[in-house]
């Protein structure tokens, strides 16, 4: 009776360990799928379907915005925080204020079923609410506001944001897929 006591305790432990392992995995599987998820892809590849408006992006202070940093800003993370977006999944470093910084990490979003220029063209306001539920960000002024503010921004200059908005986006993207 005391062996076959014995095993029982001997498997239940072995299956609660096994079962630790397996919820340990599963978790770790999430947190990767949320990591690839949310990957930043850079504005060049934005630029593949949105020439124009990259063109227009170019010339804009928010491009040119990490050239603006002196080499010891560049090294501090309260200045690269609003003047760099982020890296992409290789950590290639995405300099200045790219696409992404406003409209949301573009791996969310930038998938054929829903950046399809025969979809846009056909019912555009469905895909538009698609690439929302996906991840595209349409900023509004608190996007901005989170870098456009005086603490913290030695060099601060009051923000105004209907001003501001066609100075960032100079080309008007009433459609996505050009």
């Amino acid at each position: 009776m005391k062996k076959l006591a014995i095993i029982a305790v001997l498997f239940v432990g072995l299956l609660a360990v096994w079962t630790v392992m397996a919820m340990a995995e599963e978790t770790k599987g999430a947190k990767e799928a949320e990591k690839v998820a949310h990957e930043y892809v850079g504005a060049a590849k934005c630029k593949v379907c949105h020439k124009p408006q990259y063109t227009a992006w170019a010339e804009t202070g928010h491009a040119k915005a990490f050239e603006g940093l002196s080499a010891e800003e560049k090294k501090k993370a309260e200045c690269t925080g609003c003047h760099v977006t982020g890296t992409t999944a290789d950590t290639t470093l995405l300099e200045g204020v790219q696409c992404e910084a406003c409209h949301g990490p573009g791996s969310d979003y930038k998938s054929p079923t829903i950046k399809s220029k025969k979809k846009w063209a056909e019912d555009r306001e469905a895909q538009k609410k698609l690439a929302i539920e996906a991840g595209l960000i349409y900023p509004k002024e608190e996007n901005c506001t989170r870098c456009h503010k005086k603490e913290g921004n030695p060099n601060f200059k009051p923000f105004d944001f209907a001003k501001s908005k066609p100075l960032v986006h100079p080309v008007a993207a009433e459609k996505p897929m050009e």
